[in-house]
């Protein structure tokens, strides 16, 4: 299979869940969040939110800073480029 194709998968996987739909639709309104404040918007467990966190980052679709004992969060607004032209090709 192309390589294109499974990454596209991937990320189409990633985007298959509201909870991770909406913490991108806030990630990609503000530079950056840190993993608590996404906790609080969200309005749900720390575990949730984190388990969310890490399939959106394994697919490319968000990437991390550490900063102390905190972790920022950005929207990879490349991989979206990426993403949208992909589909458009469809």
């Amino acid at each position: 299979m192309d390589k294109t194709l499974e990454s596209m998968a991937k990320v189409c996987k990633a985007l298959g869940h509201p909870v991770r739909l909406t913490i991108l639709q806030l990630l990609a309104r503000q530079d950056s969040y840190y993993c608590g404040d996404i906790v609080a918007l969200v309005g749900m467990a720390q575990s949730t939110v984190s388990h969310h966190l890490k399939i959106l980052k394994e697919a490319g679709l968000v990437v991390t800073e550490e900063e102390g004992t905190f972790v920022c969060y950005k929207v990879e607004r490349e991989k979206m480029k990426e993403v949208a032209g992909l589909l458009l090709k469809f």
